[in-house]
């Protein structure tokens, strides 16, 4: 699952091609889990501050910005992702 959410996450900071359905697909079946869109959504967070913690020093205030600026359009295709 972290390889798809990973391959997800390149494809919708590149051309959104095709691993973007992935994501729409996830956020209807966790729906029907019964998870709440907003914790979905963290998950991608989670991943962002996993590799913040790995790079440590290397994390530079760009590659910040860039997460910060790609979970934010992240957050916004999973709140407007059909119910």
């Amino acid at each position: 699952m972290l390889a798809l959410t990973i391959d997800a996450i390149l494809d919708f900071a590149g051309d959104r091609s095709g691993s973007l359905r992935m994501i729409g697909c996830e956020v209807q079946s966790h729906d029907a889990y019964g998870t709440p869109r907003e914790l979905f959504g963290k998950f991608f967070g989670v991943i962002a501050d996993t590799l913040r913690e790995i790079l440590g020093s290397d994390w530079s205030p760009e590659i910040d910005e860039a997460w910060r600026k790609l979970l934010g359009e992240i957050d916004l295709f999973v709140a407007q992702s059909e119910a």
